[in-house]
């Protein structure tokens, strides 16, 4: 999940794309530059990958996905922690989001890692050695996980 404010976006891109073993998602939002500049990238890369912008169906592609790398935003981590899909955090506004990131790291749920190279290295050795690390994330989510919260919230109040 591509934050257009992050300076090392194409970067980050680039070095997803090299890494043969795994299926890329990009998403832009609104920022069309962004979106010129990562089907760029796509068009000079060996891989093929689908770039999506602003969509309304994030919750349907973090439950498709395996890994979400993108920033420690309130709602994107909930929304990670909903679809038990672990995360590498890459990006963190300092003080609103310091706490989301934190929750990530303390439950063993993903990692905070900011160099794209870094970042592109970590996503290849979470499925190394039959997806030893991106197992050991994904257990840890899922035991976050309620995506139920609200309706049991709701169910709750009601009987009161």
């Amino acid at each position: 999940m591509v934050n257009p404010g992050t300076v090392d976006a194409p970067e980050l891109v680039r070095r997803l794309a090299e890494l043969h073993k795994i299926t890329l998602t990009v998403t832009v939002g609104r920022d069309e530059r962004l979106r010129s500049t990562i089907e760029a990238i796509r068009a000079s890369s060996e891989r093929q990958f689908q770039i999506i912008g602003w969509t309304d169906q994030m919750p349907r592609l973090l439950l498709e996905s395996h890994l979400l790398i993108g920033k420690a935003g309130g709602a994107t981590v909930q929304e990670t922690i909903a679809a038990r899909c672990p995360m590498i955090v890459n990006q963190i506004v300092p003080g609103q989001e310091e706490g989301n990131a934190r929750l990530i790291v303390e439950t063993g749920s993903g990692i905070v890692i900011t160099s794209p190279a870094e970042v592109a290295i970590a996503a290849e050795n979470a499925f190394a050695n039959d997806a030893r690390q991106w197992h050991e994330w994904a257990e840890k989510i899922s035991l976050l996980s309620r995506p139920a919260a609200a309706l049991e919230i709701a169910r709750f109040l009601l009987s009161l």
